[in-house]
This record gives C-alpha cells, structure tokens and sequence, in this order.
C-alpha cells in the first residue's frame, strides 16, 4: 500500500510531466524581439566556437551537430564587412532528404544589431537544443526547475559542523572535518 506522501510523490511527477508534455505541444510563441536576441546569442556562439574561413569581403563561421533521428544541424554565419551578419539555421538529411536542406532560421543584422531585413523562422525542437548550449547551466532543467533559490540561514554551516563536499561530475559525497579540527 502507498503511503500518501508516496501518492503525493508520484502524482507530482505526474504533473511535471504532463507539463512539460504542454510546453512541447504547445510551445510559447517569440515575438521578433526574442528572435533578434535568440539570433544575436547563436551568432555569437557559432563565431566563438565554429570553423572559420573566408574570402575577400566575407567571413564565413560553421558549427554542426548530429541530430539522433539523422541528418545534420548546421549553423553557419557570415560577416559581410561592417555592413551585415547573416545567420542560418539548417537540417541536412533526416526528413530533408539526402543531399537536401531545410532552413529553420535565417536572419541578417545591420551594425546596429537590428533586423534588416524579415527573419524567416520555423519553430521546433532545434530552438530548444540549441538554447541549452546558450543558457547558463543553472537554467537548462527549465521544464523542472524555475530558477535558484537563497540557502535558508538557519541551514549555514557554522564552525563546528561538519562539511560535505561534493563533486559535481561524479556526484561522490565526502564528509570532511572543518580545517581546525584537522
């Protein structure tokens, strides 16, 4: 027999999915705004991180990832002088096809980081695999976590308590006396 905190426990994680199951289904709509900053971030990542080249008047930035379903997610920006930065966002193979592309984003910066001219954008999971890259760590369980709570005072440490480490990548605990006590 469950207890009820069980029950309570289970229903809870019932809910977070069921959430999470809406926030896929229906996911919130960007206005242009939020694309620019989307844009500009990705833009920034893919000159930071990409495989560069370039010819007279243009600088080229490439970065892929292999989608698990196949095929390729391709971002590639191009820095036309001062004057422009074009960003595309593309799958090659999966549902395209082979030796075909389809384009969920393209957008074109003046220097003044406005849209030139109309970004054309298709909303999917890419979006949300790629904004993981973007966030900080803290954020990217957002469908779980809503952001970073204070630690409550009364659960300090103080001097004379023992202090529990922990390793991040590996999850190990190690409980270690406080240096005076050493």
């Amino acid at each position: 027999m469950l207890s009820p905190l069980e029950l309570k426990r289970i229903l809870s994680e019932w809910h977070v999915r069921i959430r999470r199951v809406q926030s896929v289904i229906q996911p919130p709509v960007w206005k242009e705004e939020e694309w620019r900053q989307f844009s500009q971030a990705l833009t920034l990542m893919v000159q930071r991180h990409g495989s560069t080249w370039h010819d007279d008047l243009t600088q080229t930035w490439d970065l892929r990832w292999q989608i698990r379903d196949g095929g390729d997610l391709v971002c590639q920006v191009e820095q036309h002088g001062l004057e422009k930065v074009t960003l595309v966002v593309a799958q090659c193979g999966g549902f395209a096809g082979v030796n075909r592309s389809y384009t969920w984003l393209w957008s074109e910066f003046g220097s003044d980081g406005r849209f030139t001219r109309d970004p054309y954008w298709v909303d999917g999971s890419w979006k949300e695999a790629l904004m993981t890259f973007l966030l900080p760590y803290q954020y990217q369980s957002n469908f779980l976590l809503r952001g970073r709570v204070e630690t409550p005072h009364q659960l300090l440490l103080g001097t004379n308590e023992r202090v529990i480490e922990v390793d991040v990548e590996s999850g190990d605990h190690d409980t270690a006396l406080p240096s005076e006590q050493l």
